[in-house]
């Protein structure tokens, strides 16, 4: 039985409420990757391993005026100086053992400059999604290399073509888990939140960063944690470790975050002291980034420094310009945010200080991208649309399919919903319509609309509300019951055999790529094996391996679940159009064997309708 969408509704919420603080949104260099098969290697017969060129990650370059798209540079921990030998050597006189102490031994003087150790919680194991709210559990990433991971978090192409296939690769990098072997629990948490954050997910991202003590950073983790806050367009987030990151690099970020935190703390004139020195040397910082830490501060309590603010002096949006700005008050003009890539719609609709319009627009991509559960995207339009908007805009097209005057009414503004995305955004429409398709009765009288919304309830997750409309879609005439066969046969819901998939395939008129996408997904599940499949698999979807199906089968086999999901995001890079039927297949067959079934039923269901 799949899970319904209240309940991954509050499996997002779950992260969250565990923050520290509210996280808002925010700036990703946009990333248009073209599918290639990812290369991983292999180091044994269970172990995947890529080769040295794709371990090295690079440093990102400076906030100022850098986008997120450059991964932290990866620090290797210190080696033991004596292994195995805990012992402390020091150059005082051993005593002699004959000789009675006449004399009290001194006290010793702690030594001002010794390291002590850290004091906050131990992060070796850590997240916030516990297995009750929906996590994979403590073992998610046992027995994986935390190199080899990195790695592909670092280089991952986000966000990825499947809404569901994001949807598990976030529940696994949120859950709490043991850091998994070979890396600094502090580089794992960095590598964690990049990926969300470039995923559209920031307030994962912040729940991760926000729950680490700051005796347990890494410089990776200070890196990321600062970017993090940035998108967030979280000043405060910068504040606990803006002192030491000074320390540690050379960004003329840290300055600017030094004088906007001093500034928020009451100290007006350390700010005054480093906003005029960063203004009198503009090789350091643009000027324009100056004043806009300087509005920070005048927020803050420091009279007389702030200056208007024209975007025409700044070509560009970095994040550092985004996040000050949105937390400033300082609206971002909309032609600019386009810059930041297609994962800033998860950001943006949870900035409060971004216009309504500008949220209202993006969440509906954000729900695509699955930041946003269907039942959120409803709410959202619902609470940033007038309250008095007409009948032809999205509140009001979602009012009457909710409360409409009649049945027809209603399953009119349904396929209205359904038509004002047109071809690339209707997988977004079928998830704005799916909760108040839900609220509708099920009646022989809307049979000819029975496929799409068969398709919005399962979108959405809500696959038992989905299954009691079968009857009637079955009773449809051939096209619309081909559609609903496509999306209900992948999770269960209406019967999977191959004369089924014959008569699906006529009545749909599906191509070989579709039908070949849709067999793939049904063997991997486990459906289409054996017997009367058998000549259709070797026509539509022949026997192939490459260093990646390979890599995640023994992933698979191993029972590693988290470097299952990530394995499978790095096949899903790009849109459905470039993703071949063989990734699907060893995809849903691997999420099936480490015990995510209900995920990867979900995949195939939105492969068949966005492919």
């Amino acid at each position: 039985m799949l899970r319904n969408e209240a309940v991954e509704a509050k499996r997002q919420a779950e992260p969250r409420r565990r923050a520290s603080r509210a996280a808002p949104w925010l700036a990703a260099a946009g990333i248009a990757a073209l599918v290639a098969l990812p290369v991983i290697g292999q180091q044994s017969d269970t172990q995947p391993a890529v080769p040295p060129s794709e371990t090295d990650t690079v440093a990102p370059r400076s906030l100022l005026p850098d986008s997120f798209d450059a991964p932290p540079a990866v620090v290797a921990p210190a080696p033991d100086l004596l292994p195995g030998d805990a012992t402390v050597v020091t150059d005082a006189p051993a005593p002699d053992p004959l000789l009675p102490a006449l004399l009290p031994a001194a006290p010793q003087q702690a030594d001002p400059f010794a390291m002590t150790a850290p004091t906050g919680r131990d992060i070796t194991v850590f997240g916030p999604l516990t297995t009750a709210g929906g996590g994979y559990g403590l073992a998610t990433f046992t027995g994986s290399r935390g190199a080899f991971l990195s790695s592909l978090a670092y280089r991952m192409q986000a966000p990825i073509a499947s809404r569901w296939a994001a949807i598990t690769l976030r529940r696994a990098l949120l859950s709490e888990s043991a850091a998994p072997w070979g890396i600094v629990p502090g580089d794992w948490v960095a590598a964690r939140a990049w990926l969300l954050m470039r995923m559209g997910e920031i307030d994962g991202a912040k729940a991760l960063t926000d729950m680490v003590p700051v005796d347990r950073y890494s410089p990776n983790l200070y890196r990321v944690s600062a970017q993090v806050s940035l998108a967030a367009a979280d000043i405060n987030g910068l504040c606990p470790i803006a002192g030491t990151g000074r320390l540690l690099s050379r960004d003329p970020l840290w300055q600017l975050a030094v004088g906007m935190c001093a500034a928020v703390q009451g100290d007006d004139i350390t700010a005054a002291r480093l906003f005029d020195a960063l203004r009198a040397d503009d090789k350091i910082v643009e000027p324009f980034d100056v004043r806009l830490g300087e509005r920070v501060a005048t927020i803050a309590g420091g009279a007389g420094r702030a200056t208007n603010i024209d975007w025409n002096e700044a070509p560009a949006l970095t994040p550092y310009r985004y996040g000050v700005a949105t937390a400033a008050g300082v609206q971002v003009p909309a032609d600019k945010l386009a810059g930041l890539g297609p994962a800033r719609f998860g950001w943006l609709v949870r900035a409060p200080g971004v216009a309504a319009d500008v949220r209202l627009a993006a969440l509906r991509p954000a729900a695509v991208l699955g930041t946003v559960s269907a039942a959120e995207l409803a709410s959202g339009i619902a609470a940033l649309s007038p309250g008095d908007a007409d009948a032809d805009t999205p509140g009001g097209r979602l009012r009457t399919a909710f409360a409409g005057a009649s049945m027809t009414d209603r399953r009119n503004a349904l396929k209205a919903i359904w038509a004002s995305g047109g071809l690339d955004d209707r997988y977004g429409a079928l998830l704005e319509s799916a909760t108040a398709a839900a609220r509708l009765p099920i009646s022989a009288d809307s049979a000819a609309d029975s496929g799409d919304i068969v398709a919005a309830l399962v979108a959405a997750g809500m696959t038992d509300a989905a299954r009691r409309w079968w009857p009637i879609a079955d009773k449809a005439d051939a096209k619309v019951r081909a559609a609903a066969w496509a999306v209900l046969a992948p999770v269960g819901a209406a019967p999977a055999t191959a004369s089924a998939f014959d008569s699906w395939r006529s009545d749909s008129g599906a191509d070989d790529r579709r039908a070949a996408m849709m067999l793939a997904g049904l063997a991997g599940i486990g459906i289409a094996r054996g017997g009367e499949w058998d000549g259709l698999r070797a026509d539509l979807l022949p026997r192939a391996a490459n260093s990646w199906t390979r890599g995640i089968d023994a992933a698979a086999a191993a029972g590693r679940t988290g470097e299952v999901a990530l394995l499978a995001a790095t096949g899903l890079q790009g849109g459905w159009a470039d993703v071949p039927p063989l990734h699907l297949y060893h995809i849903v067959a691997a999420l099936v064997r480490v015990g995510r079934g209900d995920e990867a039923r979900l995949i195939v269901a939105e492969a068949m309708t966005r492919a």
